[in-house]
């Protein structure tokens, strides 16, 4: 009978508790933190959501991303070439909806939080430079996961698309943005295979394969947008070329908010 329930997952990214969050926003702001107090802070709360998704029944579960301030913008303490900021165009609905978009704003306004639209640029060549921090958070999550050894029917970790990476984090170097989406490709190969190499299904999340219709390409034809999206498919197929198949699963959204 076991073989035949459906697992159940979730789409990665789970809610962090407040004093993690606060940590996150105030070195977003540029504030001095204690990164010891952050990275013992961020282990706790790895080790927390397991045992959350255990107690919810989850089958498949993440580390909820709780080492990540966000889940692309963790990519500039683990890559080189990014820095600056610039300020990245809301959503077309909240141009045709004025009251939700103020309520947004107000509600953003009132809590500690990291901005997902206020990203730093690709300002230098793009590569992948950090590789202690992913180990350091697949051992986070492994070790989590060992407490509940035997109860869960497999594990996943997230990496974001080259896609998402590349329009949100603007292109201020390369000389095409062809030539930004495959070097942030071939960044992120890196820890879409350590996620297969720690025995872990990967999950690519691609927001730009949905969100992007509603912000770069609103006022755009459907056309570009789809060339948009076969670029990026093309990269995220041929960075995979080590990834099985039936270890790789992709999430597509309109955004987070």
């Amino acid at each position: 009978m076991a073989e035949r329930r459906i697992l159940t997952s979730h789409a990665g990214s789970l809610p962090r508790p407040a004093k993690l969050v606060d940590l996150y926003a105030r070195r977003s702001r540029g504030e001095s933190i204690d990164e010891a107090a952050l990275d013992a802070e961020a282990e706790t709360a790895t080790h927390w959501v397991v045992d959350k998704q255990y107690d919810s029944g989850i089958d498949i579960p993440s580390d909820g991303e709780q080492v990540r301030e966000a889940f692309f913008l963790y990519v500039q303490r683990r890559m080189s070439g990014f820095g600056g900021s610039w300020e990245r165009p809301a959503g077309s609905e909240l141009q045709a909806y004025p009251e939700f978009a103020e309520a947004r704003r107000q509600s953003m306004a009132a809590k500690a939080a990291v901005s997902n639209f206020a990203p730093p640029m690709a300002i230098g060549p793009v590569a992948y430079t950090n590789p202690e921090a992913n180990a350091a958070e697949i051992r986070i999550f492994k070790e989590a996961l060992a407490r509940h050894e035997g109860h869960f029917a497999d594990a996943f970790m997230t990496a974001p698309s080259p896609g998402i990476v590349a329009m949100a984090m603007k292109n201020n170097h390369y000389p095409s943005f062809e030539e930004y989406l495959a070097a942030v490709a071939d960044a992120l190969k890196f820890e879409y295979e350590a996620a297969i190499e720690a025995g872990l299904m990967l999950q690519i999340d691609a927001p730009d394969l949905a969100l992007e219709r509603h912000i770069t390409y609103a006022d755009r034809p459907v056309a570009e947008f789809v060339d948009f999206v076969r670029k990026v498919v093309g990269e995220i197929n041929r960075v995979l070329e080590n990834v099985p198949r039936d270890r790789v699963r992709l999430h597509v959204c309109w955004g987070n908010y």
